[in-house]
């Protein structure tokens, strides 16, 4: 899916959805490292410009640091 395949998919999503997709690429931008050109950094970005467009930062920043606090809910994800 290109970035402007997963921005239009983004739109369609209910919040708790979005929840998933921000777990999901934050493991994945964990596992991706400092390489600023990985993919899982621009859908990142592309989920905070749609929780932006939302209002609701706060959202993206709540999960985005409780995936980063308790990275083995990674593992937890993937399996599921």
């Amino acid at each position: 899916m290109n970035s402007d395949e997963f921005r239009e998919h983004l739109e369609t999503l209910k919040d708790s959805e979005l929840v998933r997709q921000i777990q999901k690429y934050v493991c994945q931008s964990l596992a991706d490292g400092d390489d600023p050109g990985a993919q899982s950094h621009i859908m990142l970005d592309l989920i905070y410009v749609e929780c932006l467009n939302r209002g609701k930062e706060r959202l993206y920043d709540k999960v985005y640091e409780s995936v980063c606090r308790q990275p083995q809910l990674c593992e937890v994800l993937r399996a599921a």
